[in-house]
């Protein structure tokens, strides 16, 4: 639940459908500003995860083992992981 700790300050007009809509979404102890906040918040992650969706399927992309930094980490990770598998030290 999200607590808005700042001092309310604006009122906002819905109608009476709308207001019965945010009642049914309320949660015990939330104000009508923490259900829109919460409404919105949801709304934003929606929109970025849709984003992400759109780059994932429209995207070009570059294969990260042609990235030499990348290789190096990975190689390296490889080889900590060989090591703490047979109790060796890592230098």
């Amino acid at each position: 639940m999200i607590r808005n700790h700042n001092p309310l300050t604006e009122k906002v007009l819905v109608s009476p459908d709308t207001k019965l809509v945010l009642m049914s979404i309320k949660e015990p102890g939330e104000r009508y500003g923490d259900v829109i906040a919460r409404v919105l918040q949801d709304r934003k992650r929606e929109d970025f995860i849709a984003h992400l969706d759109r780059i994932a399927q429209e995207g070009e992309f570059v294969p990260l083992d042609l990235d030499p930094e990348y290789r190096a980490i990975k190689n390296e990770m490889r080889r900590e992981s060989r090591h703490r598998k047979t109790g060796a030290a890592v230098h």
